[in-house]
């Protein structure tokens, strides 16, 4: 009796683990045909992301290459391969087999010196001989008149509007009997060229810099352009006439960096200018320098360029080392570093930088909030300063009294909005950022409040490079020389606008 109970239950017992365990083994079952589809499903996902990072790629690359990349579609391409190996053309056999060898041609070589200019261009004389004074005393040496013996003549191609013509530069020589009774010859002396051994004149020059740094033009356009006006000048040449004019201009340059940083206020700011090495395939990125001096008594504002291989502070704190006065720029490092080595130097930050993170914040939420609140009112300090315009005033204290008087107000009420905003931020996001850079150059962004000369930003410095980002977008825009470094530009004194 009691085995068959024992038998009977344990038959029981078995057949509910074998229903469990089925039941165990149909949900794994389950979950791993959940898993498999699920697996399906990220990996098809994981494939249509991978074909959009790789267009993204192509993309990238493609935009890449046309801005920095070679714009020929020359290559080395292999010619055998244009051809299937069975529909190759086949060589026509030849009909003669000469022993003879080839004869070698003889390269033929254009001829050396210098060009004449065209004897069609209109000529213009000026003659360099001595003045009354000079004469009367060689005649009293010589003994009688001067005998014109030759004239040198020396041609140089100038230019005026619309116009080539070539000036001719006579100097005459003279014999004379000297003290011991020997006859020597003796001329006048001529003004030096500006290139020596350059048959070029300085009107052409002036012509050639103005267009290609002021006007924007390429170098290639200046040559078709002087090619329709009557005489074909090579890019090359051009290119050369620039070079040497920088190294004439040096020494002018020079004196306008002086005049520059002898400015009770200076602008300063750089922008990048790509340049072509030889041995390296991708253009380098240099920095073109900006000093622009303002304040004047007499209104002039002169600017100066500096150019360097990178963006090191070495440039910066080369030219204001003993710079005294105000200094409007970003935040860059540099700019920093001048303000702790030269204590006559004060730097006053640009609200145009501070009020930029703003702007972008401002453009992304429509809806209106504190960043709006931020914006109206950093808006109404640009708008004391419109008024103030509008009312033509531009004497420095009454510029001073009232900024006193409405903006120091405006600033405060801004300075206790961000102090409010800024613990509920999450430090890391973009507010809290622009925010921070406010905050942690307060001080220098309210000095522009102390000195009627002072502006509220650096905009008039930006404005003077921009035309270097309007020639930088020119297919010739790279610079296709490696300058000595500190090479120095300068764009020469400028008539103030307004104040």
């Amino acid at each position: 009796m009691l085995s068959g109970a024992a038998q009977g239950l344990t038959s029981s017992l078995s057949s509910q683990g074998e229903a469990q365990l089925r039941a165990a083994l149909a949900e794994r079952d389950e979950v791993i045909r959940q898993q498999s589809d699920l697996l399906v499903q990220q990996q098809s996902t994981i494939n249509e992301l991978s074909e959009q990072l790789q267009d993204l790629k192509r993309q990238i690359l493609e935009a890449q290459r046309k801005r920095f990349g070679q714009s020929s579609e020359r290559g080395c391409y292999l010619q055998e391969d244009l051809f299937h190996p069975l529909e190759a053309p086949i060589p026509e056999p030849e009909e003669e087999e000469t022993t003879e060898a080839p004869r070698k041609r003889r390269k033929t070589q254009p001829p050396r010196g210098r060009r004449p200019l065209p004897p069609e261009l209109p000529r213009e004389t000026q003659r360099y001989d001595y003045d009354d004074e000079t004469r009367a005393q060689l005649e009293a040496q010589n003994g009688g008149p001067l005998v014109e013996i030759g004239v040198e003549v020396t041609e140089t191609l100038e230019y005026q509007p619309g116009q080539l013509y070539v000036k001719r530069h006579e100097v005459p020589k003279y014999a004379i009997q000297g003290d011991d009774g020997e006859r020597t010859i003796v001329s006048p002396s001529r003004p030096s060229p500006p290139i020596p051994g350059a048959q070029v004149g300085a009107s052409l020059l002036a012509h050639t810099v103005i267009s290609k740094f002021a006007d924007h033009l390429p170098l290639n356009r200046i040559s078709q352009q002087l090619a329709r006006d009557g005489y074909d000048i090579p890019r090359q040449r051009l290119c050369d006439y620039v070079l040497l004019s920088a190294s004439a201009l040096a020494r002018l340059a020079d004196l306008v960096r002086q005049d520059a940083l002898a400015s009770p206020v200076v602008h300063s700011d750089d922008t990048t200018v790509p340049q072509l090495e030889k041995g390296r395939r991708q253009t380098r990125t240099c920095r073109l320098w900006l000093y622009l001096g303002r304040g004047r008594e007499d209104g002039i504002i002169p600017v100066f360029y500096d150019y360097t291989t990178n963006r090191s502070q070495e440039g910066p704190l080369e030219h204001l080392r003993d710079y005294e006065g105000y200094l409007q720029a970003d935040a860059y490092a540099g700019y920093l570093n001048a303000e702790r080595i030269q204590e006559a130097l004060i730097w006053c930050a640009c609200w145009s930088h501070a009020r930029r993170p703003f702007e972008k914040i401002a453009r992304k939420h429509k809806k209106r909030g504190r960043v709006h609140l931020v914006m109206k009112l950093i808006a109404a300090i640009y708008q004391v300063e419109s008024r103030l315009r509008q009312q033509g005033i531009t004497d420095p204290e009454q510029i001073r009294e009232a900024r006193q008087r409405r903006t120091v107000p405006i600033l405060k009420r801004l300075r206790r909005l961000l102090d409010r905003i800024l613990p509920s931020l999450p430090p890391r996001g973009d507010f809290a950022k622009a925010i921070g850079y406010v905050l942690n150059h307060w001080q220098a962004l309210m000095r522009f409040t102390e000195d009627g000369r002072l502006e509220p930003d650096n905009n008039r410095g930006e404005r003077a490079l921009r035309g270097v980002c309007v020639s930088r977008n020119y297919d010739e825009s790279p610079i296709m020389w490696r300058p000595a470094s500190g090479t120095r530009f300068t764009a020469g004194p400028a008539a103030p606008p307004g104040r």
